[in-house]
């Protein structure tokens, strides 16, 4: 048995390894901050191979997948559309339109070059305002998520007429490797629209600190 001096001798050669990879001991426990939210719709930008957390708590809503990358349209359609009410729109939402360079880089995809690698990858995309995209009417009891590698601000500001009519915003907050908007502003820009920033529902760290996190803003009326 391991008494208490050899288990303070073990605690402290593991906080020097981790202070030598520079890796922090930290506690945290998952909490589903969706499972109780009213959802009907859900308007996802950004969505790649699909955002796990609205496909397991809203299996029954009606998904608006905006995805700009020809890479993940083929999944979409064979798998998350077979199983999931929805309909495809090939087209990144932002706040202007036309066509675009975008970045693609392996299982996600960005307007923005990245501070921490050079992305060199770059094809045309289509590119419209989500007002254009999605009629804000029949839009009761809808969330809206925008995963946009640092674009979120610009998919916000073309999004006037939707936020009028949603309730929930799931908004990907970029703090670092990408030279893009000060997450004040865009935590304004929503706080304008009557949205509360309401909880953090994960944070994703890299070595330097956190890169970024999911925040979930609700309507005010609601709250």
């Amino acid at each position: 048995m391991i008494n208490y001096k050899h288990k303070i001798r073990l605690l402290r050669f593991i906080r020097k390894i981790f202070k030598f990879f520079n890796f922090k001991i930290f506690y945290s426990k998952d909490v589903n901050y969706l499972k109780d939210l009213n959802v009907e719709n859900i308007i996802d930008v950004g969505v790649a191979h699909g955002t796990k957390e609205l496909l397991y708590n809203f299996p029954k809503a009606y998904f608006y997948f905006i995805e700009p990358n020809p890479a993940f349209w083929k999944h979409i359609e064979e798998v998350l559309l077979k199983k999931f009410n929805g309909k495809l729109y090939k087209t990144a939402a932002g706040n202007s339109t036309g066509i675009s360079d975008f970045y693609n880089f392996g299982n996600t995809s960005s307007f923005l070059q990245r501070q921490d690698y050079e992305l060199k990858n770059k094809i045309k995309v289509n590119l419209d305002k989500l007002d254009n995209i999605i009629s804000p009417n029949n839009l009761e009891n809808t969330l809206l998520k925008i995963d946009a590698e640092g674009y979120e601000l610009e998919v916000l500001k073309g999004s006037s007429n939707v936020l009028d009519n949603v309730d929930y915003c799931i908004v990907e907050l970029r703090l670092q490797n990408i030279d893009t908007y000060n997450p004040s502003e865009l935590i304004n820009y929503l706080y304008e629209k009557n949205f509360y920033f309401h909880k953090i529902i994960k944070v994703y760290y890299v070595k330097y600190g956190i890169d970024f996190m999911d925040v979930l803003f609700i309507k005010k009326s609601l709250i």
